[in-house]
């Protein structure tokens, strides 16, 4: 009995030395970058593994670098086109693209807190509007609840994982990648600033077929199942309550999606709703502007203007100046969209009278209202865009009629 007793004694010791060497192992190498201790040069200062669990966890490290002063907030649209490197922001100092790829209002709450909680002094944020992110139907990635980013992540969490063989597994990768001076993937799309200035291959012709027939015309996520939601309204709501608690400067627009865009919301029945969006949203800022003299302004550069309505060119190499397809647009058309936010004037960018138009409560009707009877005039000017599109609806197209979650 007395055997047993010690071969208990020692082994149970034994596996408690065993977890808490593992423990400390992952604590020290970190793998995923969660701890921030310490970081060992040719040990673990490059996070190879981060990319296994998802770009949430990128960004969310990835804003613990610096002591920001300014952040951007949007979908894979901003993600892919606002620059930190803009010119205004070494005015305003260190800034990070915290923008995410299918993303969700509720997750860029979530991303906003985040910042307010590790960026005392922050002092600026330029929101990218998407009408996609106000969708209910816009589900939470599932590499998100595995980034700081989520409320879930706690202490506990971290504290569990450390105790994981897995974690150790990418422990001694990283330290193998480190010793042969491997950078992390992620640097290739990524820049320390979080900005994806990434491209896309032509033609772009076929890139515009394929963004809608491929999804806004059969994903529920998009247009073929948007479920409007008070939630995600009530959520930018809050966003911009608690940026005036914390005195911080808000630059907001709608982003500048190509026409094409534009008609597949009408085809898909969306106009009217995309229209009451944009009422929703100057009807908060207004309830925000009657309690603080200094408006958050609302930018909308959506509409038929000379830079939405780029030609897209039949020539598969010809490649076209503002956008990639009709739903992502280029870093140099969101260089002149941060010129006017910020009423920067570059002598090396011309700014087209009409692009952006500064809505609010007063003029939203009449706004609504050009756009449409702009959307009318494309349509007598650009009749074979409208007929291809609508041919590539009516091949192509898929309508959930599903109950709202």
């Amino acid at each position: 009995m007395k055997f047993h007793a010690t071969y208990l004694k020692y082994f149970f010791s034994f596996l408690i030395s065993l977890l808490l060497s593992v423990a400390a192992f992952n604590w020290l190498i970190d793998p995923f970058g969660k701890y921030q201790v310490i970081k060992i040069a040719g040990i673990n200062t490059e996070k190879t593994q981060v990319e296994v669990i998802g770009i949430r966890t990128i960004k969310a490290i990835g804003l613990l670098g610096a002591d920001y002063r300014a952040v951007i907030l949007g979908t894979s649209r901003a993600n892919n086109a606002i620059n930190p490197a803009h010119e205004i922001f070494a005015e305003i100092g260190a800034t990070y693209n915290a923008s995410l790829a299918g993303t969700n209002i509720y997750e860029l709450e979530k991303v906003f807190n985040y910042v307010l909680k590790h960026h005392p002094n922050l002092t600026t944020v330029v929101f990218s509007l998407d009408f996609l992110t106000f969708s209910s139907r816009r589900t939470v990635n599932a590499d998100f609840e595995q980034s700081m980013f989520s409320e879930q992540f706690s202490l506990w969490t971290k504290l569990s994982n450390t105790f994981s063989v897995d974690e150790a597994y990418y422990s001694v990768k990283t330290i193998i990648d480190n010793s042969a001076q491997k950078q992390a993937a992620y640097h290739a799309i990524l820049t320390k600033q979080g900005f994806a200035n990434r491209t896309f291959p032509l033609p772009h012709h076929q890139l515009f077929i394929n963004i809608l027939s491929k999804n806004f015309f059969v994903n529920k996520q998009t247009y073929a199942g948007f479920c409007y939601s008070q939630d995600r309204l009530n959520r930018f709501k809050r966003m911009i309550e608690k940026s005036r608690q914390r005195g911080i400067v808000v630059r907001l627009f709608i982003s500048p999606i190509h026409a094409w865009q534009l008609e597949a919301l009408r085809i898909m029945g969306l106009s009217s709703t995309f229209e009451q969006w944009k009422r929703d949203l100057t009807a908060i800022l207004a309830q925000d502007a009657a309690q603080h003299p200094d408006k958050y302004p609302l930018w909308d550069f959506t509409g038929y203007n000379s830079l939405t309505t780029e030609a897209i060119p039949v020539a598969p190499q010809q490649p076209m100046q503002w956008y990639w397809e009709s739903s992502h647009f280029k870093k140099e058309l969101a260089d002149l969209v941060l010129d006017k936010l910020f009423d920067y004037h570059s002598p090396d960018r011309v700014i087209p009278d009409d692009f952006g138009v500064l809505i609010n409560s007063d003029n939203i009707e009449a706004h609504l209202l050009m756009l449409r009877e702009a959307q009318q005039r494309y349509h007598q000017t650009h009749p074979e865009d409208i007929a291809e599109i609508e041919a590539l609806a009516a091949k192509t197209m898929r309508k959930f009629e599903l109950p709202c979650p």
